[in-house]
């Protein structure tokens, strides 16, 4: 679905005003992100602060975001928080100049969508494991506890090379 006009920031002018723009975006409207999560509902919350770096525009974009992911273990809800913050260039080209420690948004200055940058942002803050922590309630702990008993039901430990010391022997 293409965005809206008024979505494409023109960071060249931007930075020479130093501006700081802030926006929410439902999460919902990520079509990337949407497989990743439980639940699309919630909404990011974006700053990206403007700077002129020796003819460079430059941004600091900072944003968090109330996300519901599924545990590995129970495939049950999982919220977690992500927030991420990234120093940006805005350049035509990626072999142009860039200020240390800034990644390089390649691509038209005049011309920058926002809400594609925070969707990538939001990607790549995604943790690459989720599951419940020892002090939240996993439904797959609570299912095996619930089976019998009060303690949950340790899985017997299988040793395979457990006879081969014995065939050394030999």
């Amino acid at each position: 679905m293409p965005r809206a006009q008024e979505e494409l920031l023109d960071a060249v002018r931007l930075a020479l005003e130093s501006a700081v723009v802030e926006r929410r975006y439902p999460l919902a409207g990520f079509t990337r992100l949407a497989d990743r999560l439980a639940a699309a509902a919630g909404e990011a919350r974006v700053s990206l602060a403007f700077r002129n770096a020796g003819g460079v525009p430059t941004g600091e974009l900072r944003l968090r975001a109330d996300v519901v992911l599924n545990c590995r273990r129970c495939l049950g809800p999982l919220r977690r928080i992500l927030e991420s913050s990234s120093l940006l260039a805005f350049v035509a080209s990626e072999e142009a100049p860039v200020p240390e420690d800034h990644e390089v948004i390649a691509g038209d200055p005049e011309r920058v969508d926002l809400a594609a940058l925070v969707e990538d942002e939001l990607l790549l803050t995604l943790p690459s494991f989720t599951a419940h922590r020892a002090d939240e309630e996993c439904v797959a702990a609570a299912k095996g506890a619930a089976g019998g008993g009060s303690e949950p039901r340790v899985p017997e430990r299988r040793r395979p090379f457990a006879g081969l010391k014995d065939l050394l022997k030999n």
